[in-house]
């Protein structure tokens, strides 16, 4: 909701008011300060400092609200309450004690100057907001300049997370890091190991979904905190590739996260009619609250993040990276375990990093239809990500060796891959025989070859060369004739 008009409505107002009527000494803070200073920009979080007890006060709000609302125990120990309001509108409010014996003390302990900007809660009521602004550290005047500063030279050792929340801020408002504060996230980088991965997982996302996020990963890495929060990726720096590419493999990963920002920002112009589609896709919620774009980002840094653990120099002294995707899945696999990404986010970015060589056979002149049939069938729901995460990856490789025509191919073949998969999405393709089927017609045991035998008889029926059982029969003894392992030992 628009700062202006935020206020006015009941729901605010009576948050306001509930909490003046249980702490006289009640102050909005922070982002939603910060915000309705900038302008145009969106309130949906609220964050009240208070003179007494913010964790029992949050929870007294709570109770008292005649909204649908819930109350969250933030930190006990710190006094800080959490107010979930999900009807009629979805609202956060936090309500934590002075951390000091005032308020101005209280902002002194606070992550940045711009959001070390206080308010009374009755001259937000009153509407006062521009004539009541306490502000000892001078953040309307950093708002103007577009900078993010320390409150205090403590900050960082205070909360580490800060550091990360520092870049949150520059991704989405535009601002610059300023010296001292880049200074002091590259002494303190290392706390950055002290946070839980959940809390470092939340700034993450946030930053990724900036379509400037690439520049703001650099700026992350120049001042170490990314190594320190992904140490995996720290070997690629400066690890030289071979004549398909132009830059060492950490500037081929940033060049390829910019051209993925491109292609999210421009998708009309790559996947053509499926751009909609495509979009769809990318804001989908595979995990509530974390949209796909993320997890995209993320195959993006790690997708060749496995390169400097499997050189292998030839002959000719050409250097080969073989099997370093499937290195680069076991990497990334440690890296989301520790953020503690959800089982589905693990699935689909390991899915596809492992697959992200596999859609090469695209710039092909003319990819045989089975070829595509193939592909689209062997990563299923995951084939979008895929192709997009190529189409990013192709586009950064612009070494001597590359057809910079490939390209064009590439784009042509995409929308190939999405056009059938979109197709057989709308009208699933059913096999003609299961995995009882092949096991009591054909003497198979169980196990996973039976999938892929499935899979490679969906290709065939989606080809049209296998219409009925009789034939798929036909065709499944075909297979076994070709691949004699899958099949049972004989019977004595």
């Amino acid at each position: 909701m628009h700062p202006a008009h935020f206020f006015d409505e009941p729901l605010a107002q009576q948050i306001l008011q509930i909490s003046l009527s249980l702490c006289n000494e009640s102050y909005l803070v922070g982002g939603s300060i910060r915000d309705i200073l900038l302008g145009g920009r969106q309130i949906s979080d609220l964050d009240i400092a208070v003179e007494g007890n913010g964790f029992e006060i949050a929870r007294e709000v709570a109770n008292r609200l005649t909204v649908k609302s819930s109350f969250v125990a933030l930190d006990k120990d710190r006094r800080t309450g959490r107010i979930v309001v999900s009807e009629p509108t979805n609202m956060t409010v936090d309500i934590s004690s002075f951390k000091g014996p005032g308020i101005t003390q209280d902002l002194y302990h606070r992550d940045f100057t711009i959001n070390s900007i206080a308010v009374h809660l009755w001259d937000i009521i009153g509407g006062r907001v521009s004539e009541a602004i306490i502000d000892p550290l001078g953040g309307r005047e950093d708002l103007k300049r577009k900078i993010i500063r320390m409150s205090s030279s403590n900050s960082f050792t205070e909360d580490p997370l800060r550091m990360l929340r520092a870049f949150r801020f520059s991704s989405q408002l535009g601002f610059d890091i300023c010296p001292e504060a880049r200074l002091g996230i590259e002494k303190s980088a290392t706390l950055i190991q002290n946070v839980s991965g959940e809390r470092i997982r939340d700034e993450l996302e946030i930053v990724f979904r900036s379509n400037r996020s690439a520049k703001i990963v650099e700026q992350m890495a120049d001042t170490s905190l990314l190594w320190e929060i992904f140490p995996e990726l720290r070997p690629s720096r400066g690890f030289e590739q071979n004549a398909f590419h132009h830059l060492d493999v950490w500037g081929h990963t940033v060049d390829a996260l910019e051209n993925l920002e491109t292609i999210i920002d421009n998708l009309p112009v790559f996947l053509g009619l499926f751009s909609e589609k495509a979009s769809n896709y990318i804001c989908e919620q595979p995990v509530t609250g974390r949209s796909r774009q993320w997890l995209l980002k993320l195959a993006v840094l790690f997708h060749d993040s496995g390169k400097p653990f499997s050189l292998h120099v030839d002959e000719n002294g050409r250097r080969r990276f073989i099997g370093h995707e499937k290195v680069s899945k076991t990497l990334f696999l440690v890296a989301g375990t520790r953020l503690k990404l959800g089982s589905r986010e693990l699935s689909e970015v390991s899915s596809w990093i492992e697959g992200h060589m596999r859609p090469s056979i695209l710039t092909l002149g003319n990819p045989s239809q089975r070829a595509i049939v193939r592909l689209v069938h062997r990563f299923g729901t995951h084939i979008m990500g895929l192709v997009i995460l190529y189409l990013a990856d192709l586009l950064a490789a612009k070494g001597p060796a590359r057809d910079l025509s490939d390209l064009q191919r590439a784009k042509h073949g995409v929308r190939r891959v999405i056009e059938l998969f979109l197709k057989e999405e709308e009208t699933p393709i059913i096999p003609l025989l299961d995995g009882f089927d092949m096991m009591s017609e054909f003497g198979l045991e169980q196990g996973p070859h039976l999938g892929s035998i499935i899979r490679w008889l969906v290709t065939e029926q989606s080809l049209g060369l296998t219409r009925n059982r009789e034939q798929a029969k036909e065709a499944i003894r075909r297979y076994l004739k070709q691949n004699p392992v899958t099949q049972k030992k004989e019977r004595t």
